[in-house]
Parts: structure tokens; C-alpha cells; sequence
């Protein structure tokens, strides 16, 4: 008896929990260029090998935004841009170009990008982190559209200008490598 009510407790528990989490989820964003290091920096609290430690003093920032959204899935929608100084530009691509890019990164749909792929992180469950280059106009490009069970909870296409995004990237709810998923792992 002491036991079958120890397991209804925890199960009211968890669904508490559940509904508390999908009614009321976290939420932390800024486009505020000077949260930057929290977020993303050397020190950031979602840093990642891509997205540049921290910002060439030569760097005119022309767009930054920090989007991160948890119902129970963590899911992220970052971007900076930014133009610098030929050495800054240089030195950013360099160190970019060394880094383990993924060699199949089409995935979601993504037929190409358009600019020029510096880094690339793509992971057919929870979807990209890259840098492109504007080599042109000594811009770079970052981007991270990052969620969990192959679709994002956030709206990136509201967030995110596309000429940013990947060509034909889709992650919205009910999107066909969701499906694919679904179709493969349902119960029988």
C-alpha cells in the first residue's frame, strides 16, 4: 500500500512538473550586443567552438541576437554579424577553417547556403551551428539554430533573416525529416 501511493505521489509529481515546464517555460533572449560574453563568450553559458570567443575591437556589428526557449527541450536560435578589418577577417577565417566541420551538412531539407561556408556543425537531430564569410565585404556570418527531436519550438524564420539561413532548411513542426522519424519509430 505504502508503496502504490509513494508511486501515485511521484507520478503527480512529474505531472505537476510537465504542466508547469509547457505553461510556463524557460525563457532568455537579447540583442543586446554588449550580453554577448554572457551568452556566448569565452565565459558564456552556451558557448560553442563556431561563434567567436570574443569580438575583434575592429568588429561594426550589424546584427546580434540571443534566442533560447525550454517547454521541456532545450531549443536555441542564435546570429551575429558582423564587418572587420582585413587582419581581423583573416584571422577569424583562419581559425574558423581549423576547426572539424561536418562533412554532411546538408540536412533538413538544405540545398546550399549563400555565402561560403567557413565552419559547419550539423547534426541530423538537433540542427546547425556555422559561420559563413562575406569575403566582399570582410563579413562573418554566424548562425545556431539548435533544438531537440528533430524540430525547433521557435519561430527562427522570424528571428533570423534568410539570407542567413540554409536554402530549403526546414525545422518547423511537421517537417519531413520529422516525419521520416516518426514514420520510422512508431509503435506497432
Amino acid at each position: 500500500m505504502k508503496k502504490a501511493l509513494l508511486i501515485f505521489l511521484l507520478m503527480i509529481s512529474m505531472l505537476v512538473y510537465i504542466g508547469y515546464r509547457v505553461m510556463a517555460p524557460e525563457k532568455d533572449t537579447s540583442t543586446n550586443i554588449s550580453s554577448y560574453g554572457e551568452y556566448l563568450g569565452e565565459d558564456g553559458k552556451h558557448k560553442n567552438d563556431i561563434f567567436p570567443y570574443s569580438i575583434p575591437t575592429s568588429a561594426k556589428i550589424e546584427d546580434f541576437c540571443y534566442y533560447y526557449y525550454n517547454s521541456l527541450d532545450p531549443n536555441y536560435v542564435s546570429y551575429l554579424v558582423y564587418s572587420c578589418n582585413d587582419k581581423d577577417y583573416m584571422k577569424e577565417t583562419e581559425r574558423l577553417s581549423k576547426l572539424h566541420s561536418s562533412e554532411d551538412y546538408l540536412i533538413y531539407g538544405t540545398t546550399g547556403f549563400n555565402y561560403p561556408i567557413c565552419a559547419v556543425y550539423a547534426d541530423g537531430y538537433k540542427g546547425y551551428i556555422y559561420a559563413l564569410a562575406d569575403k566582399e565585404n570582410n563579413r562573418l556570418i554566424y548562425v545556431e539554430i539548435n533544438f531537440c527531436n528533430y524540430f525547433s519550438d521557435i519561430n527562427y524564420e522570424n528571428i533570423i533573416d534568410k539570407k542567413y539561413l540554409p536554402i530549403d532548411f526546414n525545422a518547423k513542426s511537421g517537417n519531413p525529416t520529422r516525419q521520416a522519424y516518426e514514420k520510422n519509430n512508431t509503435f506497432k
